[in-house]
Order: C-alpha cells, then sequence, then structure tokens
C-alpha cells in the first residue's frame, strides 16, 4: 500500500467513525493525493458534508480537503426555478442588497453565488436562505464582505439567532444558543421533531459552524 492510498484509508476511518456521516449508506468517494483530500459524490444531510470535511482536515498528512458532496434530496427543481427562488427570498430579506448578488444554478442543484455584501449576518444569510431553496444540492458561497468584518463566536451566535427568527419552521424563542470556538450547542425547547431538526440544519447551513449540539426537548 502507497502512502497515498495509507492516508486515504485513514480519512476514510476518521470518516466511518462518526455516526452522523453514515458513510456504509452514503455514496461518497474519497480520493487523495499529495496532502489533497477531495470528497465527491452524494451524502444525506448537510451535518455530514459539514463533518466530512472537517474530520477529513484533522488526518494526519491532509494539509487541504476539497468538499465536492452533493446533499441528497427528496425532489429535483429546475435551475431556473432555484434560480427565480433564490432571488425572490433575497428581495423580500430587507438585510440584503440584491442587486449586488450574482446567483448562478444547474441543472444539478448546484448554486453558485458572487457578488459583495456589507455584513457578516448578510453573507451568512443568502447561503442559509440558499440552502432553503427544495431542490438545492450544494451551495458555494463567493459573497465578499465589504469592508471586511472580524468573525468571532459572539459574531456567529447574534448571526445564528437572525438565521433561526428568519425560518419559518422554527420559533427560536424558547431556545438557548452557546457557541464555543465554532461549535455550537442547542438547549431548550422545540414544539416538535420537525422543528428541532430544521433548527439544527439551519446551524449547519451557516458558514463558520464547526459543529453542533442539539440539546433541544420536544414538547
Amino acid at each position: 500500500m502507497n502512502d497515498d492510498e495509507r492516508i486515504r484509508k485513514l480519512i476514510e476511518g476518521a470518516l466511518a467513525n462518526d455516526i452522523r456521516i453514515k458513510l456504509p449508506e452514503s455514496h461518497l468517494r474519497i480520493s487523495y493525493h499529495d496532502g489533497t483530500a477531495t470528497l465527491a459524490g452524494t451524502i444525506d444531510t448537510i451535518a455530514g458534508k459539514r463533518l466530512a470535511k472537517r474530520l477529513a482536515e484533522q488526518v494526519p498528512g491532509v494539509r487541504q480537503a476539497y468538499d465536492l458532496l452533493d446533499v441528497a434530496i427528496a425532489h429535483r427543481m429546475g435551475h431556473k426555478e432555484i434560480t427565480q427562488h433564490i432571488r425572490h427570498a433575497f428581495i423580500q430579506e430587507r438585510n440584503i442588497d440584491e442587486e449586488h448578488i450574482d446567483i448562478e444554478t444547474d441543472i444539478d442543484g448546484h448554486v453558485t453565488l458572487r457578488g459583495r455584501v456589507h455584513s457578516m449576518v448578510q453573507h451568512r444569510l443568502c447561503e442559509v436562505m440558499s440552502w432553503w431553496v427544495p431542490g438545492v444540492r450544494n451551495v458555494l458561497n463567493m459573497i465578499t464582505i465589504v469592508p471586511p468584518e472580524e468573525d468571532n463566536d459572539e459574531e456567529l451566535k447574534d448571526n445564528l439567532l437572525v438565521i433561526l427568527e428568519k425560518d419559518p419552521l422554527v420559533d427560536p424563542k424558547h431556545f438557548q444558543v452557546q457557541v464555543s470556538d465554532g461549535m455550537v450547542t442547542l438547549r431548550g425547547r422545540a414544539n416538535s421533531d420537525i422543528e428541532k431538526a430544521a433548527a439544527e440544519n439551519d446551524c449547519w447551513f451557516t458558514p463558520g459552524v464547526v459543529d453542533v449540539n442539539n440539546l433541544l426537548a420536544v414538547g
């Protein structure tokens, strides 16, 4: 076994050890060469997508990991319709100056966002609101923040509260959100399993979140 294959096996083992990735059930392909890991294929959840990249980056010998994973979807939507839904969501959101955002989509449900915004919360909202559109399988957020802003746990927490409040599936008034080094903990009470899952997904959709501990009670 050469060194590239050895490290590829280490990556595979790291991903297999986290049950949220569901490696045996996924259609995830791992390749590795000369310090670079590439993750491609389809994975069941946004949590699995985010975790797979982070765990791959932690394997000794991996200098960078490319995430080309698509999230599985229940129903497809035409790429023009996806663009229209995202554009409409941006227009309705007063925090987003949508005329400075370019939206590209393809037939595979991939979304690329380019342009500029004035704050970190706008940057994050653009990505999360794109993920909310049915049929979206991957979002590449290339929007720049002008002028640049420093990110930190308090900023991320504030942004998450804004995002949770905008999700029609979530009523976060009974939630407590804690953030430490990008790791999010949700406490409190959700009205249903659907709301609990939606709140966790919103966190995973948000750039800057490295892990989510969902301690929300249901009922």
